[in-house]
């Protein structure tokens, strides 16, 4: 924006001479007249030009406004900003390069553009000799300002985001803008707007002319559960350590609304760390378990078996089974080569289970029934009575039905939509052909399928109610003035996914799991829990990632939640210790709110 200041006002004026004649008058005879103006300055007075630009000019000084703070779903404020002190100095004007440099220990924070420097996040009491001094350093200006001040840790890191300096073409020199997490995505809302104050040089003297006051930024409230949050993080660093696992993501969100819970990315990192511990900033950025990458939204994973629940209902919807359809399944399933007899591909599963119906398909999690009903099976028989699967276009059909391949919205940065694999975008690889062996491995939730946790996530909440909400994480933002300016309301991305005959199937086969399934353990949790394992291997097969996603509680679920551990050496069974502590944090907490207890 223009500064007014700066640029002459008035109206134009309408000539009434002849054109030529007003052109020479208004436009050649000016210029001219500054051309010959400027040269008998330079030429001829040349020091008397360069000594009215050194005493005559305008310093503006910007002072940064207070960013918004932000609270949980309880109004527990967890992020703030406390009062500090800004100092500017022209080194032209100031030769004290004792006191600069005393100044500049005392802070974590300065910046030199040529001549200019900016000492940020000065305590009162850092500043208060040149308070008492100020006649004494007429040319070192004090400016009150503000810095961030977390009141969380680890716990929030991925998920608040850190503040770094912003790019000059849309932000202020030395400005702290939002740079990843909520403190980016809502950067506009929370940074309010800077104040400047206008000075004019003359001589050695500078005079106050204009001054416009900073307005402080809008604040959020979340719909995160900062204790649950809390003990959740704790609980998983635990774990994690003690098991020598270095990665993961967890998420709990409302199945009902949408609304995030909990998300965590893991490692994470203290967002303090990039305002005011910024010597550990290195340790940040170069860790190789990458604490700023959040693996929530965008870590993209095989879903392993996780995916039966999708491809259960798609059968079941297309008809290509029915809750009784029994196959047998014997530890493997070989198909014949069309060109070479005697040769066969063979497609294992874990173990042998027997004749199996959808039920056992999904609570023992066998692959060769998902084999069958997603490619089908080419020499059906008594045992495997089923010819033509679902095929791999009405597997897409239903992959997007659930809202895969699509992101979801949620109210954080870089967010992926994932991979589906298909005909099309084989072609263009080293082996072009779409093969049986293809559908068989996408249909256990191997091959090319990609997907993020909170897709898992997403999907999962599906067989809650029929419904996906889009995710989100901010409830409302609050003006300075106390009133709502934004106010998220739960939306529905998907609905009606199925009929409520599949649903009803899916949910008992999922509680079955923890029952007398791959996730019996969980049985001993205080909740009812409903859920899925997967064990997507990696790595060319040499180890494993471990992923369990379920509802809680069975009956009238209020929590669905997805937890991911990477590289594992056993599969699914390494979530199922934590996960099941984590139904116990979160029924524990609950239990202390029902009965007054605060937990802060």
């Amino acid at each position: 924006m223009e500064d007014f200041l700066f640029y002459p006002r008035g109206s134009k004026l309408k000539s009434p001479l002849p054109f030529l004649f007003s052109f020479y008058i208004f436009f050649v005879f000016p210029i001219l007249f500054t051309f010959f103006y400027f040269v008998n300055l330079q030429v001829f007075h040349k020091k008397e030009a360069e000594e009215i630009k050194k005493n005559i000019n305008y310093l503006t000084i910007f002072n940064y406004s207070q960013r918004g703070d932000i609270y949980d779903s309880f109004n527990n404020l967890f992020v703030t900003s406390e009062k500090s002190y800004d100092v500017y100095l022209n080194l032209d004007d100031f030769e004290n390069k004792e006191l600069i440099e005393k100044l500049v220990s005392k802070s974590n924070l300065y910046f030199y553009w040529g001549n200019e420097v900016i000492i940020r996040n000065l305590s009162l009491k850092d500043i208060s000799d040149l308070v008492l001094k100020k006649e004494k350093y007429p040319h070192l200006f004090i400016i009150p300002s503000y810095k961030r001040k977390y009141l969380v840790k680890e716990e929030m890191g991925n998920l608040i985001g850190n503040l770094g300096l912003g790019d000059e073409k849309n932000f202020l020199r030395g400005e702290f803008v939002g740079q990843t997490g909520i403190e980016y995505f809502y950067n506009d809302y929370l940074r309010g707007r800077p104040g400047k104050i206008v000075y004019l040089k003359e001589k050695n003297n500078y005079k106050e002319i204009f001054k416009e006051n900073d307005l402080r930024g809008n604040d959020l409230y979340l719909t995160i559960d900062w204790e649950l949050q809390k003990r959740v993080y704790e609980a998983m660093d635990k774990y994690f350590k003690e098991n020598g696992y270095k990665k993961g993501a967890l998420v709990m969100l409302d199945p009902n609304s949408g609304k995030i819970l909990t998300l965590i990315s893991y490692p994470s990192y203290d967002p303090d760390v990039f305002v005011n511990k910024r010597i550990k900033i290195k340790e940040v950025l170069i860790d190789p378990y990458q604490p700023l990458f959040n693996r929530v939204i965008s870590g993209l994973y095989s879903p392993g078996s996780t995916i039966k629940l999708i491809m259960a209902a798609a059968a079941l919807e297309e008809k290509i089974v029915t809750p009784e359809t029994k196959i047998f399944a014997a530890g493997s399933i070989k198909i014949p080569h069309p060109y070479f007899p005697g040769i066969y591909s063979v497609f294992k599963d874990n173990k042998f289970h027997g004749w199996t119906d959808i039920y056992k398909a999904i609570y023992d999690s066998v692959n060769i029934y998902f084999y069958v009903i997603g490619g089908g099976y080419p020499y059906p028989s008594d045992e495997i009575p089923i010819k033509d699967g679902l095929g791999i276009e009405r597997i897409i059909k239903y992959w997007k039905k659930f809202n895969l391949g699509e992101k979801s919205g949620i109210d954080l940065p870089g967010e992926k939509s994932g991979f589906l694999p298909s005909p099309e975008t084989k072609k263009n690889t080293l082996d072009p052909i779409w093969r049986l062996g293809d559908t068989y491995n996408v249909s256990i939730g191997q091959g090319d399928l990609l997907v993020t946790p909170l897709q898992i996530a997403l999907w999962t909440s599906a067989f809650v109610n029929n419904k996906i909400y889009k995710p989100y994480i901010v409830e409302k933002i609050v003006s300075p003035e106390n009133k709502i300016i934004f106010e998220n309301r739960p939306q529905v991305l998907k609905e009606n996914i199925m009929s409520s005959s599949t649903l009803n199937v899916i949910k008992e086969a999922m509680r079955l799991t923890t029952i007398k399934g791959t996730a019996k353990i969980l049985a001993e949790a205080p909740l009812e829990i409903a859920g899925k394992s997967g064990s997507p291997q990696i790595f060319g097969k040499e180890k494993l990632n471990a992923i369990f996603t379920g509802f809680f509680p069975y009956k009238k679920p209020e929590v669905v939640m997805t937890l991911l551990i990477e590289e594992v050496p056993y599969g699914s069974v390494a979530t199922l210790p934590l996960y099941k502590e984590i139904v116990n944090i979160y029924y524990n907490l609950k239990l202390e709110r029902e009965n007054g207890r605060n937990p802060f």
